[in-house]
């Protein structure tokens, strides 16, 4: 069975400027055999994920956070719901913003024989503040299962 370790953040993340200030952080990596690019890490991160934790995650983003997704569906610019905000040879990162001051990255970087798939939070309000300690509990557990899903297809 593949594991996904907890890692630091790799040093290319800080320097995408994909936030002006980060005030959560973490990276998981699992070691591969795999041929993909960072977007198709990415994609199969998010887009490989149940539906029975696509549907709920969405819904809670948007009831308590105003999450702004756009569309789930393939569609250019997106990855479900998530906006393409760089493409690189070895990263590639989303974007999700929130009316309730909460603002999301996940990066995935590829080396030889790894990936990592980064996330960067920045909580831009008292709401966001007080609410992102529940929200991590979940995101810390499904974080490493989505990552080990992803790379056991």
């Amino acid at each position: 069975m593949t594991t996904a370790t907890e890692t630091q953040v790799p040093d290319l993340v800080a320097e995408l400027g994909l936030l002006d200030r980060v005030d959560y952080e973490d990276a998981y990596t699992v070691s591969t055999g795999a041929s993909r690019t960072p977007e198709q890490w990415l994609r199969a991160f998010l887009e490989g994920a149940p539906r029975w934790f696509q549907l709920p995650w969405a819904g809670l983003g948007k009831a308590l956070l105003g999450a702004k997704f756009g569309p789930v569906t393939p569609t250019p610019g997106y990855v479900l719901g998530w906006k393409i905000l760089h493409q690189g040879n070895d990263s590639f990162a989303v974007g999700l913003d929130s009316s309730a001051g909460l603002r999301a990255r996940l990066i995935a970087v590829t080396a030889p024989g790894r990936v990592v798939v980064a996330t960067l939070i920045a909580l831009d309000t008292p709401y966001a503040r007080n609410a992102w300690p529940v929200i991590r509990r979940g995101h810390r557990f499904f974080a490493p299962y989505l990552l080990r899903r992803a790379a056991s297809r």
